[in-house]
């Protein structure tokens, strides 16, 4: 009977790195989301579809490069962009992360869904069919431990994302219980 069940999204390893990152970055970096704006002083813009840029850490002067065709595709775009910035970001504390500085890119990767760009990192790796660092599978679980820690309802994120993402989340949501 037991060689019908599916093997688990992720690796026990995987989501126990992905919840300690959760929980150190609630111990360390002050990570807070602004308050909803009424609709009035908001916008929703709709959604469209390599490595497509770097972070150059400088002391003085850090650069991000990105590949400039990317403006055709705003959710790649806003990917990269919040990817490269987490670079900086993370840079002073790269050796405190859980994993340190051998997991410094899929920690790159797995900040940005923690910082809430997690439906840019799941969209635009399926959009684009390039993954990553991080595999889709381990990037659901993520955007499903952000979800359940932000106390957000599933259909919110899932309701945003493609269809191949939110069939990974949906079976993340599930397996989390």
């Amino acid at each position: 009977m037991g060689w019908f069940r599916r093997a688990p999204l992720v690796s026990d390893d995987m989501a126990g790195w992905i919840e300690e990152s959760f929980d150190w970055v609630e111990a360390e970096i002050a990570l807070e989301r602004l308050p909803d704006l009424p609709d009035e002083l908001s916008h929703e813009y709709g959604v469209t579809s390599r490595v497509a840029g770097e972070y150059w850490q400088d002391d003085t002067h850090p650069m991000i490069t990105y590949d400039p065709k990317l403006m055709r595709r705003p959710v790649s775009f806003i990917n990269t962009m919040a990817h490269e910035l987490m670079h900086a970001r993370l840079a002073p504390v790269v050796d405190a992360l859980p994993g340190g500085a051998g997991a410094h890119e899929l920690a790159t990767d797995l900040h940005c869904i923690i910082a809430g760009f997690g439906l840019f990192q799941l969209n635009a790796a399926d959009q684009d069919g390039w993954a990553g660092y991080m595999s889709q599978n381990a990037r659901a679980w993520a955007l499903a431990e952000f979800v359940a820690r932000k106390g957000i309802a599933p259909h919110e994120a899932l309701e945003r994302l493609g269809s191949r993402p939110r069939k990974l989340v949906q079976r993340a949501v599930i397996e989390m219980g």
